[in-house]
């Protein structure tokens, strides 16, 4: 994953990895179509990218934590986003590691657990989601569910030539795994996280659809 998107970052291929002019546009519309309008305390941004949305959260946060697995997307975004209560932090493929339990009063997931490259991996951010939850603190989770017998069949043909891909925009750890609802909600009961809002929309993913969660823990 650290290899994939430090190779995106350098501009090794031609995907497009988010614009910091459009974060504030997708935040609001994030926080709006789930009925939340948070701000203050300690938010944690999981993978940050180049400060797409970073300087937005920073606005409505006394303290942003954002966090990405490549150290030079994290670079790209201390150049974006220069304000003072924000700490960039890099972390494991599969963990929030250095975020302390329970420190998140808000915490934000766009457009990154779509690319995560297997369902473990996507539980396991999921169970950490829930971990460095505080108290009466909300996560804001975007992540495509995969639907029908063709999705699930799909997922089955696509995932060993994913493996075979030799370019990082083809490879797993960009193309991503997608859960299908049950799995989705499997893994947020065992995170020991609650859905309080939801809503769907269109997803770029073949047999998916996207799904938007406010989640708190049970």
């Amino acid at each position: 994953m650290r290899r994939t998107w430090d190779a995106l970052a350098a501009g090794e291929t031609a995907v497009y990895v988010g614009d910091p002019a459009t974060g504030e546009a997708e935040l609001a519309g994030l926080f709006g179509r789930l009925g939340a309008d948070p701000r203050g305390g300690t938010c944690v941004e999981v993978g940050c990218g180049p400060g797409r949305m970073t300087g937005a959260l920073a606005e409505r946060f006394d303290h942003v934590v954002a966090l990405d697995v490549s150290p030079a997307m994290l670079e790209q975004a201390r150049a974006n986003v220069t304000a003072p209560n924000v700490e960039f932090v890099a972390v494991p493929g599969d963990r929030l590691e250095g975020v302390a339990d329970g420190s998140a009063d808000a915490l934000v997931c766009y457009l990154v657990l779509q690319h995560l490259p297997s369902a473990r991996v996507v539980c396991s951010y999921l169970l950490e989601f829930g971990r460095v939850l505080a108290p009466g603190g909300e996560a804001f989770v975007q992540v495509p569910v995969l639907g029908g017998l063709f999705g699930r069949a799909w997922r089955g043909v696509r995932g060993p030539l994913v493996r075979l891909a030799r370019t990082p925009d083809q490879g797993a750890a960009f193309r991503g795994y997608r859960l299908t609802s049950r799995e989705v909600e499997d893994a947020l009961a065992g995170a020991g996280l609650r859905v309080v809002a939801g809503d769907e929309g269109a997803s770029a993913y073949r047999f998916s659809r996207d799904r938007f969660l406010r989640l708190t823990r049970r």
